[in-house]
């Protein structure tokens, strides 16, 4: 097969030329991302420092001001330290701010009230000033502060008297080791730097730090190519003296001769890069490999196929055969459900020709509320499905089907059904399913009365014990007991006293309201009614609605003190607590009981600890 061959050739060209441009577009990205990057960090970074810069300004004009007040009042040192400096607004980074009269020598700071006799003369902010009246806002050189024993940087304003004469500096110092801390915050990776220069060369600030650097100019670097020709750029250069290849970006610090220097190198820029490229390179080369091989892989299976398709279409037809003369129904289906083949017993058992089955989903014959018979995800394999379908006449036939899945190697996913009509079997079925319900009904329902038997009550009080234990709710019972019902049975006969009984019972039952209210016959002609997040108030009010009932019923009983039937009840309710049981509840309620049958019968009494 030629045509292969020639096919596998082409993809493998173009695996690689997709691989070389997909490396070199990622590589650019690389570039561009690390620019951008370096671009913003400078922007940031010199906005931040004019930032702090004003705030130095700010802060020296306001001593000015107070240095004007202070001279025109006469105030004395320590009133004028007060004027000078309580006020003023906490700077970052500032070391110190220092008031220098006109021969530099100190007149007072930040932490001296009285001069402490250093001069400042030599100074170039000092100098600048002096000699000058229109230098404004000054940034020095960077210098070894002789009062903080730190690297500082010196923004100052002169003090100019009021007839234009010379008469001071003030000045507040900038730690390098602050604007190095600002810089040690950023992500330039390992071989990152960046640098904060004056417009001359001189390097106010660096990190990695190296204090040698420190006022030294390097005004014949490749920066001073571009700026202050451009206040933001960047280039590209080998860094001197190890010859590293970095990517640099500057930014100018807005209103004061600074700029900023950002520098990334080459080896941390494409580092991802070329982790990246190696695994592309790596998989493209398998994926050259495995097309070479895919390709012999393909001839080798079209030559298989097609002999297997010839082998499936024999037996296919051996397989019509044996379908065609089956009693069962056999069907054939893809993984979607639409069949492809059904054999024509379908016909005897559901009424359609396979022509009108064929075709379409086997879901469109079956009940909505059954699932699909292909549902996704994986199968056990045969699976039986029990299903009512659709009859032609409409009517519904219980069918049992027994699914198979063919083997991946046939083809497409497809599956084979063996169904069979199992409508009498399901009728057997429910019935004994009916019948199983009525017999469980039964084992906890009282014969006589229709109500819940003792059983049922036990199992209801240990359920409802635990929920209200877990839920710190009350729960409450009445015991009921008919009054002289003995004597009843003795002079009207057993047949009166169970029509009594179910009279008594249909009273009870009719005085409940909630679902979870339960009466249940308790044993001869006891009753009880258990009421769930019921207090003892509540648990009463329904106790009196019952024995009034049962008195308003009535019902003739001449050895009744009443002549009509009564009955004498007991209640009691409690909310669990930890290791009390239902029997708790259950003899408190009985202790009621027979406090009303003591009292005269025909009454509702609780437990003495609550009627105390």
């Amino acid at each position: 097969m030629r045509w292969l061959t020639i096919w596998a050739t082409a993809v493998v060209a173009c695996f690689g030329l997709v691989c070389a441009a997909a490396l070199y577009d990622t590589r650019q990205d690389a570039k561009k991302a690390a620019r951008e990057a370096t671009v913003n960090i400078g922007r940031v970074v010199a906005d931040g420092i004019r930032r702090d810069i004003e705030l130095v300004d700010l802060v020296l004009q306001s001593i000015l001001n107070g240095l004007r007040v202070a001279e025109a009042e006469g105030l004395d040192p320590y009133r004028r330290h007060r004027l000078l400096f309580d006020n003023l607004p906490p700077v970052r980074g500032v070391g110190n701010l220092v008031v220098l009269d006109r021969e530099g020598n100190m007149v007072t700071d930040t932490n001296s009230v009285m001069p402490r006799g250093m001069a400042f003369d030599d100074r170039d902010y000092f100098q600048v000033h002096k000699g000058s009246s229109n230098s404004g806002l000054y940034v020095s050189q960077p210098f070894y502060s002789r009062l903080t024993n730190l690297w500082s940087i010196a923004v100052s304003r002169r003090v100019t008297r009021e007839d234009g004469s010379f008469g001071g500096v003030v000045a507040g110092t900038l730690c390098v080791a602050y604007l190095e801390s600002l810089f040690q915050r950023l992500d330039l990776r390992q071989h990152g730097v960046i640098m904060l220069l004056r417009a001359n060369g001189a390097v106010m600030a660096r990190y990695p730090a190296e204090y040698a650097q420190l006022g030294q100019g390097l005004s014949g670097i490749e920066l001073f190519r571009h700026y202050p020709a451009s206040d933001s750029g960047y280039y590209e250069t080998k860094a001197s003296p190890i010859g590293l290849a970095r990517l640099y970006s500057y930014a100018a610090v807005p209103s004061v001769p600074l700029v900023v220097l950002v520098g990334m190198a080459d080896t941390d820029i494409y580092s991802a890069w070329r982790s990246k490229a190696w695994i592309i390179s790596s998989l493209t080369l398998l994926l050259c490999v495995g097309t070479l091989v895919l390709g012999w892989m393909l001839r080798r299976e079209f030559t298989l196929r097609l002999a297997a398709e010839r082998s499936a279409l024999r037996s296919e037809t051996r397989y019509r055969v044996l379908a065609e003369n089956s009693a069962d129904i056999i069907a054939m289906s893809r993984a979607d459900g639409t069949v492809t083949y059904i054999s024509p017993a379908i016909k005897d058992v559901l009424g359609w020709a396979p022509n009108e089955i064929e075709g379409r989903s086997v879901n469109d014959f079956v009940q909505d509320d059954y699932a699909p018979l292909f549902s996704g995800g994986e199968q056990s394999w045969p699976r039986m499905l029990t299903f009512p379908a659709r009859h032609r006449d409409g009517a519904w036939v219980w069918l049992e089907a027994s699914v198979r899945r063919l083997p991946p190697e046939t083809g497409d996913d497809r599956y084979v059904l063996t169904i069979r009509d199992v409508s009498r079997r399901k009728k057997i079925e429910d019935a004994l399913a009916a019948e199983n319900a009525q017999l469980q009904a039964m084992a906890v329902t009282d014969s006589l009365t229709s109500l819940a038997n003792r059983r049922r009550f036990d199992e209801v009080l240990e359920r409802e014990w635990r929920r209200a234990r877990r839920d710190q709710s009350p729960l409450a019972l009445l015991l009921i007991d008919a009054d002289h019902f003995k004597a009843l049975n003795d002079h009207y006969g057993h047949q009166h006293g169970d029509r009594y009984l179910r009279t008594l019972a249909q009273l009870i039952q009719g005085s409940l309201r909630r679902p979870a209210d339960m009466a249940a016959r308790y044993g001869g002609e006891e009753f009880a009614v258990l009421l769930p997040d019921t207090d003892l108030e509540g648990a009463y009010r329904i106790a009196e609605a019952i024995r009034q009932g049962a008195q308003d019923a009535r019902l003739p009983h001449e050895k009744s003190d009443l002549g009509v039937m009564t009955v004498s009840i007991g209640v009691d309710a409690m909310v669990p607590e930890d290791g009390e049981s239902p029997e708790a509840l259950v003899r408190r309620a009985d202790a009621a009981l027979y406090a009303a049958k003591r009292q005269g019968r025909n009454r509702t009494c609780v437990d003495e600890p609550h009627g105390a």
